[in-house]
């Protein structure tokens, strides 16, 4: 079983201490922390490793939400919160699970088998090439050779195939790391290619079927030498 290092954000002292409890009676979670708003969580973040966070809404100073707004690659993120109303907009963040306050130790026990899914399976799978994707709540096998190319857009990426398009949320370091390292390369700060769609490269851009995308000067000799 993957353990799962977690921290609590909350407010609520209550609350904090209804999760500590739900923690330590959870098999592979570890606690490194309970912090009593996001300010401090967020620095909390900065200074350790963290798969998971028990997230609160309503907070002074730098509400929940606000608190996600602030992250370019947050980890894994269960909302924890009284407030239903909250539940459509927090999905907009891509968080992990949605927990009703107070919490029953059963349904904080699927969020958290939830979360360990998505963390054993959010990496390529070198036997049959394929990755999974987490977009729109979903998670989706994919096949790295049907991905074209894959385009920055802020905190997210959007991953091309031929029929359809997924906005995930990642870095291009973190998705370029997901990938066959022989079959794609980050032609571009704000590009990553499959190679084997290249079909020619002109005047400074990578033509495929369906793209036509810019080349960086110092990447181009690494395209050519890899497509020849």
């Amino acid at each position: 079983m993957t353990e799962l290092s977690c921290i609590i954000i909350d407010d609520d002292p209550i609350s904090r201490d209804m999760l500590r409890n739900c923690v330590s009676k959870t098999q592979g979670l570890r606690l490194l922390g309970s912090y009593s708003n996001a300010i401090e969580g967020k620095v909390a973040l900065d200074k350790k490793e963290v798969d998971l966070i028990f997230l609160d809404v309503e907070m002074p100073e730098m509400s929940g939400l606000e608190f996600l707004e602030t992250f370019r690659n947050v980890p894994q993120v269960i909302i924890v919160t009284s407030e239903k109303k909250y539940a459509f907009e927090a999905f907009k963040y891509d968080v992990t699970d949605f927990l009703a306050k107070p919490v029953d130790i059963k349904r904080f026990a699927q969020s958290v088998d939830r979360a360990r899914f998505y963390e054993d399976n959010l990496f390529r799978t070198k036997e049959d090439d394929h990755i999974f994707i987490k977009s729109d709540n979903s998670l989706v096998k994919l096949r790295a050779a049907e991905i074209e190319y894959v385009e920055a857009m802020g905190d997210y990426v959007k991953v091309v195939t031929a029929t359809k398009n997924y906005v995930v949320h990642s870095t291009m370091k973190a998705f370029m790391a997901k990938l066959p390292e022989d079959d794609f390369l980050r032609v571009h700060k704000s590009y990553i290619l499959n190679l084997k769609k290249v079909e020619e490269v002109v005047e400074g851009y990578a033509i495929g079927e369906y793209f036509n995308l810019p080349v960086s000067r110092s990447n181009r000799k690494i395209l050519l030498g890899k497509i020849s």
